[in-house]
């Protein structure tokens, strides 16, 4: 493996993406096992590994972000994947995260490649990208029964990288976008039937289905039992977590992986409360760490008791399940696989 280049290819956006977080614990997990990578993603970025940089700046933290036309923005994220493509003669296996742009990226490679499967995707656009040779990873079994053919590599996580308490903490927290899927509105319900303070930490948005959702469903609820923060530094979203009672996830629709809020909450050493992962993996059912319920009585019984959960278990369950060079090892196993195939 020592020998194998790699070279990872992150999207655009902005370090604290589902993906970019993914994405840059893979990279470094894979320098800490001596692997060659190098990672392709914005100026900004900060990574143990090789950096070329694709765009001066992340776009979500360019200053002209909210008036960029979306010609002028499409161009952008395309110069930012393409970049891999006249760099490509320097390794041995390309490692895509921005599944929008892979059928784009792959269609000019002669490198072997894979890329990883991080959001849910339509058929259409699936058939596409199997016309390319791309290797697919699926993050969950969950999501290969929908993607069909594909290997499966759970995300982690550099559970070394947070802080964790074992004190009591002081409110319960929602972490996301604010967005109906995400579930907020349930999130203040189980807090206002548990009595207990709520922070919810995430960005309206500004689009008109968003705006209304958040005039409507949340900011007549707010009050100082139930605070808004917006959007912030990833580090500082993790103070909150490890300070939190129990996090609050609960998300409508079918959930098919762990996000990732989950395991950076157990990281922390703090419990989680959630609506159920399908099908779910049966190292969940360990009820010292959290309650996984499509039953919002259960989720709310659970905030009104969360002494009955141990964070030390969630801290211990986070390390033994989610660190990053568990995903790294089995990513390498794959590279190794798919370069011998040359």
């Amino acid at each position: 493996m020592k020998k194998i280049k790699i070279a990872m290819v992150a999207p655009p956006f902005g370090p604290e993406g589902g993906p970019e977080v993914v994405c840059r614990h893979l990279t470094d997990a894979l320098v800490d096992m001596g692997i060659d990578v190098t990672l392709f993603a914005p100026g900004d970025w900060e990574t143990k590994a090789k950096h070329i940089q694709t765009l001066p700046i992340s776009l979500w933290k360019m200053k002209n972000f909210k008036k960029q036309s979306e010609f002028f923005r499409k161009n952008l994220i395309y110069f930012s994947q393409l970049k891999i493509i006249k760099n490509q003669e320097k390794f041995d296996i390309i490692h895509l995260h921005s599944q929008r742009n892979a059928y784009v990226v792959a269609k000019f490679l002669e490198k072997p490649c894979l890329l990883t499967l991080h959001n849910i995707i339509g058929r259409m656009d699936l058939d596409q990208i199997r016309e390319t040779k791309l290797k697919l990873v699926a993050i969950s079994e969950g999501r290969k029964k929908m993607i069909g053919n594909s290997q499966v590599i759970e995300n982690g996580i550099n559970v070394k990288e947070l802080e964790y308490s074992f004190g009591r903490g002081k409110y319960l927290l929602v972490v996301g976008r604010l967005i109906e899927q995400k579930g907020i509105d349930v999130a203040i319900k189980i807090a206002k039937k548990a009595a207990k303070k709520l922070i919810i930490i995430g960005r309206i948005g500004n689009s008109p289905k968003r705006q209304a959702y958040y005039q409507k469903k949340i900011k007549p609820f707010l009050d100082k039992n139930i605070i808004h923060k917006n959007q912030m530094p990833q580090k500082r979203v993790y103070e909150y977590m490890k300070n939190a009672e129990a996090l609050i996830s609960p998300i409508r629709g079918r959930l098919t992986v762990v996000p990732l809020v989950v395991m950076e909450s157990l990281a922390c050493g703090t419990p989680v409360i959630s609506t159920p992962v399908k099908p779910a993996p049966a190292f969940l059912k360990n009820k010292k760490i959290g309650i996984f319920s499509a039953n919002t009585r259960e989720l709310i019984g659970a905030a009104k008791e969360v002494n009955r959960f141990s964070r030390a278990e969630c801290r211990k369950f986070a390390e033994k399940y989610f660190d990053s060079h568990i995903m790294a090892e089995k990513y390498a196993k794959l590279y190794k696989k798919i370069t011998a195939k040359k």
